[in-house]
């Protein structure tokens, strides 16, 4: 009896000895897998140099004169006044007649330019890692900002000017002759930040610079894709003239122009940065992020405008007496006989409309930074 209770006793003992290793084991196994929700700010940063491209010189011509004694006048079509070649058309013609003090202020500091911008932020995100081994983890990242992409205040500013100086300049133009009557000129800008946000996507490997401790420092390596979700901001001026030439005719010119960011919706960005991981216990911890991605700069700015000339009635056409000249027509179809010459007395705000034209392509680098503190969550 006394030998089979010591055997017994043996084998007790090493029963339980080995299921003791076993669940020692299991409490030591590293877990394989983590995921962490953190927030911080998004902050980004763009070149504003790029390539200009604004739409060249408008077609020229001869306006067509009221009488037979009268000379024809160079005068060239354009899509508009706001900008580039119309503008300078508009000045140099009211420069020509003399006492004219008040010019349209070009809209072509905005066309050269990105649009908007976007500023610091905050920002909320979940990751999803997985050990690789004791000092390499690969990871998968989400993170969204919260700021919004906005028409940058040097633009709104500029658009107001070309806005208003419209007014003041037609004004001037169209009153020179005692015989034209004035009867509406408005000019209006609508600007629309639109409700575009930050989307970044990313793959990485954290890389441990200690592999043991409560406190983990690493640093990070990847790529990923920088994306814009929402509506992209735009703004639109809209002028418009109504006047009686000194013979009667009546005159209603429409003029309006729309700039749109129509920056890259998606970019390939590479990412770099560090941080650190606190291990609160052996399953879950707190992490401290920093890091940069860097992709091309997506900025671009497009452009449509839009004339539009009201055929009225009575039929007529007059022009500006100074050279270069601005001609108006309410009949821009029909051929007209003067000096032997037959031609269309189309208005000088008659060029092709602009849909899409690309007036700036940023170059350069964009940079986007991340910083960001979150809790993370360990399972096998």
């Amino acid at each position: 009896m006394r030998g089979g209770t010591w055997r017994a006793s043996i084998l007790v003992c090493v029963v339980t000895s080995s299921g003791a290793w076993s669940a020692a084991a299991q409490t030591t196994q590293t877990p394989k897998w983590e995921v962490e929700f953190h927030g911080g700010g998004l902050f980004s940063t763009s070149p504003t140099g790029g390539t200009i491209t604004l739409p060249g010189p408008g077609q020229p011509f001869m306006t067509v004169p009221l009488t037979t004694t009268a000379s024809p006048l160079p005068s060239r079509y354009e899509p508009s006044w706001y900008f580039g070649d119309g503008t300078l058309l508009f000045n140099q013609a009211a420069a020509a007649l003399g006492q004219l003090p008040d010019q349209i202020v070009a809209l072509d500091p905005v066309l050269a330019g990105p649009l908007g911008e976007q500023r610091g932020g905050g920002s909320v995100g979940v990751r999803v890692s997985c050990v690789l081994t004791p000092r390499v983890a690969a990871e998968l990242s989400v993170d969204y900002g919260f700021a919004t992409l906005r028409i940058t205040p040097e633009n709104g500013e500029a658009i107001e000017t070309t806005r208003a100086s419209f007014i003041q300049a037609w004004s001037g133009v169209i009153v020179f002759n005692p015989n034209r009557v004035l009867n509406s000129l408005t000019s209006t800008a609508t600007l629309v930040d639109g409700s575009a946000r930050r989307l970044f996507t990313s793959g990485a490997l954290n890389i441990n610079l200690t592999t043991s401790g409560a406190l983990i420092p690493y640093v990070t390596v990847g790529a990923g894709v920088a994306s814009m979700t929402g509506d992209l901001p735009s703004a639109t001026l809209n002028g418009n003239y109504q006047f009686r030439l000194g013979s009667g005719p009546p005159v209603d010119e429409t003029d309006t122009v729309a700039v749109h960011d129509a920056r890259t919706r998606h970019s390939f960005a590479g990412v770099l940065g560090g941080g650190a991981k606190y291990h609160v216990s052996s399953r879950w911890g707190l992490r401290f992020d920093a890091r940069v991605a860097l992709s091309k700069a997506a900025a671009k700015t497009e452009l449509n405008a839009t004339p539009n000339v009201a055929r009225l009635t009575p039929l007529g056409r007059g022009s500006l007496g100074g050279t270069p000249s601005i001609q108006f027509s309410n009949n821009s179809t029909d051929p007209v006989t003067t000096t032997g010459v037959t031609a269309v007395a189309a208005s000088s705000l008659t060029a092709p409309p602009l849909s899409g034209h690309r007036t700036f392509t940023g170059s350069g680098a964009m940079s986007q930074a991340n910083l960001t503190i979150g809790v993370f969550w360990r399972f096998p």
